[in-house]
């Protein structure tokens, strides 16, 4: 299966050296080695590009070349390439003559007179500067464009998204009287301010198409057959949640290595009890832990079907509140409008939560995103959607049917239970389906941050972080190497994120308030320090109750949860609570059994101590807020 094609041509010049250009390289080959190791693009790059490069590269990947980008010295008729200069007509034949070509990128100065010349060979979309630029700000933008592209972005909001950052950052974009890419001394005549040189040319036929067009996440070919067979004949209970295995390789190529083994210099299958951990550890913990769940409770009895319809609420609630979280962060950078009378923020209640359809909720937002065209943190719900809309498909028949169960599960029905427990692992193996996308990602909780800024040398980050997929088993462990806690950016403390790529974790979104890590706000001094606060403990916002936020432990299944204290917590909890191992408890009230009485003393006491989780409500306010207009 051929996959589209990102050429990266660069060329510097040993007379105007351009300082800058190996950190765009290396910032836009950041950006998209994610998709390029997962086989979803190929990246070839050129850090010195000759035109007998450019030549041989779009020959050899002819018609697969999706974007060419140059970055270097350049001007309205040439590229200062290696050995010389490209000139522009000959180029743009070349470049016209690639029949998926999607964008030519020029990131030198003033190459906006090439672009009438690009579309007229037949390119479709040229991203092109008016004026000379500055070598760190074409760097930048280079740079954004490509994090933007990456991150499921068209080419249209990408370049947006890009621009937009410079005049954040900048204000007036052009400068001149520094160090630029072009090949002619700098006009003393200073040009306009608050303008941004770059601009995206698009031939009229093209137009929707190109602007529309992203780079791809998901591969149609999943598991081989063989595979697929060898699972079958291997499990009797779950072997439908372990074709799971199939749609999350479509996503993530990783799963299928992850399969094999090598043995005696040949590539073969491992020993397939090892798969169901693959499925278990890919996923974020809250849908993973539902799933190891499974695989306790394999025997077609009450408890297993108690535990199938937790692994499908669990899926939309954690799908849900993730989508909430995006809709937040949407909204308050004004990218998202919100209609009158639009029923979003409001908490539910302990009732409501037992029969409330976090799935459909969730596709409710992921079609407010589609409405407006704005891209989603997961672009890849984009898929889920438009499954979701096929009138009679197996994703709408599976959701209404665990539905009826969900609702039902206070008195499941007692008949027929291995023909109800199978028909549910079948719907609930569509759904799991349906999220395989979630394997792309990483939750991660990050309890705090520490700037490392030696003399002379580069910035870093050290993160007491951790990964919340279950990689190393149920326990979730803060990292403890300095290869994971080390990085070059930083994301936010105190929380729980999702990120696409662990090493860019600037790259995130916030889940908080509606996915947390209790232990992240026990407050304990270093010496009192243990390995138990080594360890991660996460929960779901629930419901609320008596005014307190109450969220339920993911370690459980979501009817246990629902019914032991120890499985929830709430805000009003302070942090004598958590050292008395108070959870739902009425703050400073113990039950003495009436001996107080008998030293003259009140039946309870008052606790002072400070509320654990007062920012939560903080947020959880500011969230109804901004979202609702609401108090």
């Amino acid at each position: 299966m051929s996959v589209p094609v990102v050429f990266l041509a660069f060329a510097n010049d040993a007379d105007a050296h351009l300082d800058l250009l190996k950190v765009e390289s290396k910032e836009i080959m950041r950006a998209l080695q994610d998709l390029d190791r997962k086989e979803h693009i190929k990246v070839h790059r050129e850090e010195s590009a000759d035109l007998d490069e450019v030549f041989e590269a779009l020959t050899t990947f002819k018609d697969r070349v999706a974007i060419f980008h140059y970055g270097g010295h350049a001007d309205g008729t040439t590229l200062r390439l290696e050995g010389g200069a490209g000139h522009a007509g000959g180029l743009a034949g070349l470049l016209g003559g690639q029949d998926n070509l999607k964008l030519v990128f020029l990131n030198g100065c003033a190459t906006r007179a090439q672009v009438d010349g690009l579309l007229g060979a037949g390119v479709k979309a040229v991203i092109a500067t008016s004026v000379p630029i500055r070598d760190d700000k074409a760097s930048e933008f280079g740079a954004r464009f490509y994090q933007s592209l990456a991150a499921g972005r068209t080419i249209g909001q990408a370049f947006q998204q890009a621009e937009s950052f410079l005049r954040a950052k900048y204000g007036d974009i052009v400068e001149l009287g520094v160090v630029t890419r072009d090949l002619t001394p700098v006009d003393e005549t200073p040009a306009p301010g608050d303008v941004v040189p770059w601009g995206l040319y698009v031939a009229g036929a093209h137009r929707d198409a190109v602007l529309s067009w992203k780079l791809p996440y998901y591969r149609p070919v999943g598991l081989p057959q063989d595979m697929l067979q060898y699972i079958g004949s291997s499990f009797t209970a779950n072997r439908y949640i372990m074709l799971v295995l199939d749609e999350m390789a479509k996503y993530n190529p990783d799963i299928y290595a992850q399969m094999m083994e090598q043995r005696g210099g040949e590539l073969v299958r491992k020993d397939s009890r090892e798969y169901p951990e693959l499925i278990i550890r890919n996923f974020p913990w809250p849908v993973g832990s539902q799933i190891r769940l499974l695989h306790h409770h394999d025997s077609p009895d009450q408890k297993r079907l108690l535990h199938l319809i937790s692994t499908y609420v669990r899926a939309g609630h954690l799908l849900y509140l993730i989508l909430l979280s995006d809709v937040w962060e949407r909204r308050r950078r004004g990218e998202i409008q919100l209609q009158d009378g639009f029923e979003l923020g409001q908490p539910l209640d302990a009732a409501a939560f037992r029969s409330f359809d976090f799935l459909a909720r969730a596709i409710e937002l992921i079609e407010l995103f589609a409405a407006q065209g704005v891209a989603t943190y997961m672009p890849e719900v984009e898929r889920l959607l438009a499954e979701w809309r096929e009138d009679g498909g197996r994703l709408r028949k599976a959701h209404e049917f665990l539905q009826t169960l969900q609702v039902q599960a206070a008195s499941p029905p007692a008949a027929d239970l291995e023909q109800l427990c199978l028909r549910a692992e079948q719907a609930v193996s569509v759904i799991l389906r349906a999220v395989a996308f979630l394997a792309r990602y990483r939750m991660l909780t990050v309890r705090s941050i520490m700037v490392k800024a030696p003399r002379f040398e580069p910035v870093e980050y050290e993160l007491d972080m951790g990964p919340l997929n279950a990689a190393d088993g149920s326990a979730l462990n803060l990292y403890q190497d300095e290869a994971h806690r080390h990085k070059l950016s930083y994301a936010n403390s105190h929380s729980i994120v999702l990120v696409r790529d662990e090493e860019q974790v600037e790259d995130c979104l916030n889940l908080s308030p509606f996915v947390i890590d209790k232990n992240t706000f026990v407050r304990v001094t270093r010496g009192e320090t243990t390995n138990k606060d080594r360890l991660a403990h996460v929960f779901l916002l629930g419901y609320c109750e008596d005014d307190r936020l109450v969220y339920l432990s993911a370690d459980h299944a979501v009817h246990i949860a629902l019914g032991a204290d120890a499985d929830r917590i709430h805000t009003g909890m302070t942090q004598d609570d958590f050292t008395e191992g108070r959870n739902l408890l009425q703050a400073g009230s113990l039950d003495s059994f009436g001996l107080d009485a008998e030293f003259g003393l009140e039946p309870s006491r008052t606790d002072d101590s400070a509320k654990v989780f007062a920012v939560l409500e903080e947020q959880f306010a500011s969230f109804r807020v901004d979202l609702q207009g609401t108090s």
